[in-house]
């Protein structure tokens, strides 16, 4: 969930993002329950600058924890809003330890989880801490 729109700083646009949300439904089944039920259902947006300056904005209706649907511009009343730059995303997929870049990244503020609600912060920070969700991610997006 928290990761989708990461795995192709290069190209933002609406086909990658849905391609990568296919292939985000098919492996969820893999996750352990534990974390299927910890995503849950949420309302994503993911607002990236590119490198001249524009946005490229999604929104991910999340039910149960699979993508029901990808949104071009975005969702209204998202429950958590992703915002990050193509050029933090850039180190992240360039670094041979993605996972420690992307930690990095998000200490910096270079890449920002913001939830609506007490229990999205809290879903957040459970969800960035577990090393199998990140695993997951990133074997998924960035291999």
């Amino acid at each position: 969930m928290l990761c989708i729109s990461f795995a192709d700083a290069f190209s933002l646009d609406m086909p990658t993002t849905q391609k990568y949300a296919d292939t985000y439904n098919k492996q969820i089944e893999n996750v352990p329950s534990v974390l299927k039920s910890l995503i849950g259902s949420e309302k994503v947006n993911i607002i990236v600058t590119r490198e001249d300056g524009s946005n490229f904005q999604v929104g991910m209706d999340i039910v149960s924890a699979r993508i029901e649907r990808t949104v071009e511009g975005g969702i209204s009343d998202p429950t958590i809003v992703i915002t990050t730059t193509q050029s933090a995303l850039g180190e992240v997929i360039k670094s041979t330890d993605r996972i420690a870049a992307f930690k990095s990244q998000t200490d910096a503020g270079q890449i920002r989880f913001e939830g609506k609600s007490w229990l999205a912060n809290a879903k957040i920070k459970a969800l960035l801490s577990s090393t199998s969700f990140l695993q997951f991610c990133y074997g998924l997006f960035f291999s």
